[in-house]
Order: structure tokens, then sequence, then C-alpha cells
């Protein structure tokens, strides 16, 4: 399974996120189940779980129409395989997308930040992915947030598949969110 994680801007959050991601599947497929492999331009953080979590890079001189084989490859030898994507869409972009089982769009509680998952979200809907192949996660709501998930939801037009409670939260309570949201994603349909 290819997850990728995408925004259009905060490299940092979404290395972070899908450091963790990777960190929470790999609690879950285990030594019996594979390995997970995290892909990124730039892999920010530790997040290896031991020899659970492999690294790979997909750099900018990868070409469009090599990122899907790459994806493909890495999904053949990984259970799970985590992928970090930032920045406006472009070809590279749009070929993991393609290569994706699923595609996570994130959204913190910004103005701007709604604005741009509501564009890739168009985007998406545009490429023919359904439901089943997008979600959108929100991250660092809380409390006192100018925005509630409810508002967010209502201005994207969409269900939301996932929240990820902020850093106030605690380690344990993040950390307890990453292990179900992969649960959730990796779960056998």
């Amino acid at each position: 399974m290819v997850i990728s994680v995408y925004a259009d801007r905060r490299t940092h959050d979404v290395a972070d996120i899908a450091g963790r991601l990777a960190h929470a599947s790999a609690g879950l497929v285990g030594p019996v189940g594979g390995r997970v492999v995290l892909v990124g331009p730039r892999l920010l953080g530790n997040h290896s779980s031991g020899e659970l979590v492999a690294r790979s890079v997909l750099m900018e001189s990868h070409r469009p129409q090599e990122v899907g084989p790459m994806l493909g490859d890495l999904a053949g030898r990984y259970a799970v395989g985590v992928v970090i994507l930032s920045g406006a869409p472009n070809e590279r972009v749009l070929a993991a997308f393609d290569a994706s089982d699923r595609v996570l769009l994130l959204c913190d509680p910004s103005v701007a930040s709604v604005r741009a998952t509501q564009r890739a979200i168009k985007l998406c809907r545009s490429l023919g992915y359904g439901l089943d192949k997008t979600a959108v996660v929100l991250h660092d709501f809380a409390e006192d947030a100018s925005l509630v998930p409810a508002e967010v939801a209502a201005a994207l037009k969409c269900d939301i598949y996932w929240s990820i409670p902020g850093h106030e939260a605690g380690v344990e309570a993040r950390d307890t969110s990453f292990t179900r949201l992969a649960e959730r994603l990796i779960a056998p349909t």
C-alpha cells in the first residue's frame, strides 16, 4: 500500500506527519507483515522504528514518468510506503498521486490551508479520484483555533477522514491518533 501525504505548504509539517504515520504503520505490520518505507524529497526528523522503517528519496530530478515505477517497486518490496509531498501540484506530485492507493490531503486551521485544500480536492476530483482514494486529514487543531473542524468540513464540502490533535494534546494523545489513523488506513477492506 502506498499512502501519499500532501499539503501545498509547510514541508516540515508534512514530513513530520508522514514520518509519524510511517512509524505508527511499522508498529502495526511488524517484521512478519513486511517493512515500511518513508519516501520524500528531504527526510526530516527521525521517526524510524528500528529496522521497520526504511527510507527512500524522491528527488526533484526524478522525471514524472519515473515516479510511478519507483513507487510501484517500493510497494512490491514493502508492506506500506508513506510518501512526503508538498508544494504546488506539478507533474511529479500528480504521478505520485496516480501511483498511490491513498492520498491524504493535510489541512491546518489557517484560512490559507483551507483554501489550498479546497484547490487540492478540486484537482483530485478533476482527476477522477473518489473518496476511496482521497481523504482530508486535519492537524494541529486546538480548542482555541480560529476555525473548528466542523467549519472546515463545511468549507471543504466533504467529510473529514481524520483529525490529528495539536501538540498541546500531549505526546501520548498524538501517538494514539497516529496509530489509529494507520489502523484505519491499512486495515484489510
